[in-house]
């Protein structure tokens, strides 16, 4: 327990794997013990050759099925220690207000990949013309012009761009891609970011609670604030000026926030006077840790897109209560005021990179200005991504080990193997989510808003709720893994065959069934009875030191009160034991003074 760690401890390398946006192959990067979370990320920019880094991070699930970010003022081995593959994912984690106001165009195309994702498992929810022609969008960037003799007939049905992609959506999807001659990549993707950063949905990464009543909704947090959505729409909206404080408590996801009925704040020629409610909104999370990572998300946020200085940061704490003294947060990185300041301030010209296409062989017609704009090629790709087997965005990818080696043992963790995957389902019935009130209209801070632009009002689907694909990074790797029976599954599967019904009646052993059964019972009641345990425990100590005080005041207190009095003489058959612990008392008392 107290032995001091040996520099070959401190010198074991492990190896975690990266994947990116576009599904290419992933690369291997190596950390040590002490080796914080900046330090990975920035590798991993690095090798992206990306500047502006400040809306990105890296994504890992443990080994509860619970998402985090990667904490970069931690060490990375204290956040991936005991999980089975170390393996993080690159993704969006601040989307920005405006994306237009990214400088280099390398980011805006990182941006454009992770919206395609968003809109592809159904968490950038859109009305249906504007769903069609987003699509389209992808297509330009993909294939180019439309040309009749590369794009036959059902050539869109090759790409898979929305969650409920039909053989209609495919066919307004190629009327609207005829209309798109002439655009080449980073026009289509800077049309993309202008009409995706305009939907409800932008930035949302969903988050799956129930309100007061129980019924299910969607909450997400945005650069605009908290909101909720019910069905299709967009019902609630606390904005992060109205929000005064956020916290959560056990399961319970907890929004302070006023209700201001001023909404025209800015306009000085008007004196109206702001009447301010405050309120409480609470929203129960599935489990305890999802609470937990869904008020660091929010607070995080809102951090990011309210601070003026990063210099001026909050201390926050959050989840205390009498069993657990709760946890904390700092906020570490520049908020979004200070990324766009150094963005305007990058120096170096635009940096060549390649664009990873879904269906490499699929003919492709190029544009006279394709050599300025799309950088497709090997001889402007950057060596980060030369000699890349580009892949369907829901299918395989290629794996490389490309692994940074330094000298020192070497502790490989086991890497997950490069099959296709897509975030982790969370199954949710269509009734539970589409049970919600009928149609009414939205709200701001729980107030009515009426003839808003915003909301949505029609969805890809007139009768499609908005589901998204909630998924985690390493799903199917997952689901591979369960396939293949691990050792203690072969030994059952033998033990079983051997052991046949007849000689288990026998034996009285219990049946497959019983024994398979038998495992779920216990995990269920695995966590109730540690929180139970530990709830007696302090008790038990809470009860010694309320007698321990008694003892004192009845038996060694000078005070004379008849309460006091009257305990005495209940209590004489205790007096030999008061004598004891005085005797002791003394003992002590007397070793210390010399």
């Amino acid at each position: 327990m107290f032995r001091k760690r040996s520099k070959s401890d401190v010198q074991t390398e492990y190896t975690c794997s990266i994947r990116f946006l576009d599904d290419t192959e992933s690369i291997q990067l190596t950390f040590k013990k002490d080796t914080l979370g900046q330090w990975l990320f920035d590798r991993v920019c690095e090798k992206l050759n990306l500047v502006e880094k400040d809306y990105f991070g890296l994504r890992y699930v443990d080994s509860e099925n619970q998402r985090h970010w990667l904490d970069p003022l931690k060490t990375v081995y204290k956040q991936l220690k005991g999980l089975s593959k170390m393996v993080l994912c690159f993704r969006v984690k601040f989307y920005p207000e405006d994306p237009m106001k990214l400088h280099e165009e390398i980011t805006r195309y990182y941006l454009f990949l992770q919206l395609r994702r968003d809109l592809h498992h159904g968490r950038l929810l859109c009305p249906h013309d504007e769903s069609i022609q987003l699509a389209a969008y992808i297509i330009q960037s993909e294939v180019g012009d439309y040309d009749p003799q590369d794009h036959g007939p059902g050539y869109v049905s090759e790409f898979k761009m929305l969650p409920k992609q039909t053989p209609k959506h495919e066919e307004k999807i190629m009327e609207a891609h005829r209309a798109l001659i002439g655009q080449v990549p980073s026009d289509c993707e800077a049309s993309f970011l202008r009409k995706a950063a305009s939907m409800d949905t932008y930035g949302v990464d969903p988050h799956q609670v129930k309100d007061q009543k129980g019924d299910q909704l969607y909450l997400g947090v945005t650069h605009l604030g908290i909101m909720t959505f019910r069905g299709n729409r967009r019902t609630q909206l606390f904005k992060w000026a109205q929000i005064r404080r956020i916290a959560y408590e056990g399961k319970m996801f907890i929004v302070h926030h006023t209700n201001s009925e001023d909404e025209d704040a800015s306009n000085s020629k008007k004196d109206i006077s702001i009447t301010a409610k405050h309120q409480a909104v609470g929203f129960k999370c599935a489990t305890a840790p999802g609470a937990k990572y869904l008020w660091r998300c929010a607070v995080e946020q809102q951090l990011f897109f309210t601070l003026s200085s990063s210099a001026t940061v909050p201390k926050i704490r959050s989840g205390g209560s009498i069993f657990s003294r709760g946890s904390k947060f700092r906020f570490s990185g520049r908020c979004q005021n200070e990324a766009y300041e150094a963005s305007e301030n990058i120096g170096r010209t635009e940096p060549p990179f390649a664009r990873t296409s879904s269906l490499p062989n699929f003919g492709k017609r190029s544009h006279p200005n394709d050599n300025k704009n799309n950088t497709m090629r090997d001889s402007l790709a950057s060596e980060s991504f030369k000699d890349e087997a580009a892949v369907d965005v829901p299918h395989i990818m290629v794996n490389n080990d490309s692994t940074v080696v330094k000298d020192g043992p070497q502790v490989s963790a086991p890497l997950a193997q490069a099959e296709p995957f897509e975030e982790k389902v969370q199954q949710v019935t269509v009734s539970s989510v589409s049970r919600a009130a009928p149609p009414q209209e939205p709200k701001e801070n729980g107030q009515i808003v009426k003839d808003r632009a915003g909301v949505l009002e029609t969805s890809i689907d007139e009768t499609l709720p908005y589901e998204p694909n909630r998924t985690f990074e390493d799903s199917d790797e997952e689901e591979n893994d369960a396939s293949k029976p691990d050792l203690d599954d072969q030994i059952k599967k033998l033990e079983e065959e051997m052991v046949q019904p007849s000689m288990q009646k026998d034996l009285n052993l219990p049946s497959p069934a019983a024994a398979a059964t038998a495992p779920s019972k216990t995990s269920g009641g695995k966590s109730s009875s540690g929180v139970c345990g530990k709830a007696v425990l302090l008790s038990l100590v809470l009860v010694l030191l309320l007698s321990m005080l008694m003892f004192y005041l009845v038996f060694f207190s000078p005070i004379k009160h008849p309460l006091l009095s009257n305990l005495r003489q209940h209590l004489q058959f205790l007096e030999p034991v008061r004598d004891f612990v005085g005797q002791k008392a003394s003992l002590v008392g007397s070793y210390f003074k010399k």
